[in-house]
């Protein structure tokens, strides 16, 4: 991907929870937020460590999370179906359309949904979703 700005990127979510679902592009999104990929590490150090540096090995990898404002309306088929999605046990499937058209999709659990209503500005609510397994880019 070339240099860019985030204009026309977009979120998809999966109507089946799954990747083989059909996927509808979230509404009046303003910011998205990728926490980004991280991973553990895992001491090792032992008593005859060379020149006593601690050492470790890579421990478990984490897929982050993902955040998004989006437009507050309460009876907005966007918001209620991540109200159901914070409602359910199981992950979805969603994907983030990137401005040159390359996707990264991920499984994951909406963990928050937080409603800001200023007295002289639009309402908005912000939507986390934690990731869950292995992200990757769609071919």
């Amino acid at each position: 991907m070339a240099e860019a700005i985030g204009h026309s990127a977009v979120i998809q979510r999966s109507s089946d929870g799954t990747s083989g679902g059909v996927f509808t592009t979230v509404g009046s999104i303003r910011d998205i937020d990728f926490g980004g990929l991280s991973r553990d590490t895992v001491e090792t150090t032992n008593m005859v460590s060379t020149e006593r540096w601690r050492e470790y090995i890579g421990g478990l990898k984490d897929g982050g999370e993902l955040s998004f404002e989006i437009t507050f309306d309460p009876d907005h088929a966007d918001f209620t179906a991540f109200e159901l999605d914070l409602n359910t046990d199981t992950s979805g499937y969603y994907k983030i359309v990137w401005p040159d058209a390359d996707e990264w999709g991920f499984a994951g659990f909406v963990t928050g949904i937080d409603v800001n209503a200023p007295v002289d500005d639009r309402m908005s609510a912000q939507v986390t979703i934690k990731v869950t397994g292995k992200p990757g880019w769609i071919a």
